[in-house]
Order: structure tokens, then C-alpha cells, then sequence
């Protein structure tokens, strides 16, 4: 593994970081409604999407998805699906006031929302398959590029969304609890639901 393949991949992967996405609008709702075990969920099945995506690079099935018109509108699909379902449930709960930090038993289901949000992306896939080669040299092995890649994105992404949760619980703290977790819930409903049309709809 070369600098330059750490290097190139860091700097290509800084405004994908920076972009908002569904992990950090489930940050947003889960540093509003829940507690830091809710948003270490997300941080953990968001990591675990990543690295899942490195190993369909790096067996080669992101290129099958990739070159496939069906495979790739059914995966399409079935995130739209999910990314607007998921934001039609933050609308719906959107006026629902959080008690107080208890998890009552929702890191899991963080967890395996922001899994599934991850791993059916197809965009991710897109990502995985086509930047680690941007930057390979010969003889360099496409695994270990496509593994690097995860761990850089997770390294730059962990801190980032540690950063928002942080900014959205100390607003959570307000005397304005009710309306902030309002607006948090349904403006990130809001912008799950353009995600999964975004994804359905462009190339």
C-alpha cells in the first residue's frame, strides 16, 4: 500500500464525507430522541455497511450490480423504497417528544437502520468499485484498496458525525426540546425521502 493511495483516496473521499447522507440524518434523530447508544448503533452499522462494501469490490460483485441495467434498478428500487419509507416514518413521528436519554431497546434497530440505508445504496457500490482503482499502481492489490478505502472513509466519517451528534444533543438541551426534536425529525424525513428519490432517479 503507497502514500499516494492513502493520500488520493483521503482527498477524494472529503466531500463525500462532508455530504450529507442517511447516516447523518440518523445521527440527527437518534442524538434528538435517544441517547450516545443509539448514535454509536448508527456509527456501528454504518462501519459495518462500509466494510461490506469493500468486500463486494473486492469480490467483484459491485462491478456485476454495476453492469447489469436489471440488478441495478432492482437495487435502486429497493433503497428508494427503504430511504423514503424511513423518511415517511420521521414524518409521520415527527411531533413525537423524546422522553429522556433511556434507549428502551433501540440501538438495535439504529443499527440495522443504518445498515440497511448503507448497504443498499448503490451509489456506495459505485464508489467502492470505481475510486480505490483511481489510484492503484502496478502490481497494488484491489483488496487491499478497496479495504483501505473503508477505513479511511470510516476513520474521516466517525469524528464528523461524533461532531453533529454532539451539536444536535447540546441544542436537545434547550427549553425548546419539543420543537427543536420536531423540526430535527421531520426536516431529516424530509431529506431521507429526496435521498431515496435522488437515488431511484439518477443515473
Amino acid at each position: 500500500m503507497s502514500w499516494q493511495l492513502v493520500v488520493g483516496l483521503t482527498v477524494a473521499l472529503i466531500p463525500i464525507v462532508l455530504a450529507p447522507g442517511t447516516s447523518a440524518i440518523l445521527v440527527a434523530q437518534h442524538a434528538a430522541t435517544g441517547g450516545w447508544r443509539d448514535i454509536a448503533s448508527v456509527m456501528l452499522g454504518t462501519s459495518v455497511g462500509l466494510y461490506l462494501h469493500a468486500s463486494f469490490a473486492a469480490l467483484g460483485l459491485s462491478a456485476l450490480v454495476m453492469a447489469s441495467a436489471t440488478a441495478l434498478t432492482v437495487v435502486k428500487v429497493v433503497g428508494a423504497a427503504y430511504l423514503v419509507g424511513l423518511g415517511v416514518h420521521l414524518l409521520v413521528t415527527g411531533a413525537k417528544a423524546p422522553s429522556t436519554d433511556r434507549t428502551d431497546g433501540t440501538p438495535g434497530r439504529a443499527l440495522a437502520q443504518a445498515f440497511v440505508g448503507n448497504i443498499v445504496n448503490p451509489k456506495a457500490a459505485l464508489v467502492y468499485l470505481t475510486l480505490p482503482v483511481q489510484f492503484l499502481r502496478p502490481g497494488d492489490s484491489v483488496t487491499v484498496a478497496a479495504f483501505t478505502l473503508a477505513t479511511i472513509h470510516i476513520v474521516m466519517l466517525l469524528p464528523w458525525l461524533s461532531l453533529w451528534a454532539f451539536v444536535v444533543r447540546s441544542t436537545k438541551r434547550s427549553q425548546r426540546l419539543r420543537s427543536t426534536t420536531t423540526v430535527i425529525r421531520r426536516t431529516g424525513g424530509l431529506l431521507l425521502i429526496g435521498l431515496g428519490v435522488r437515488s431511484a432517479f439518477t443515473g
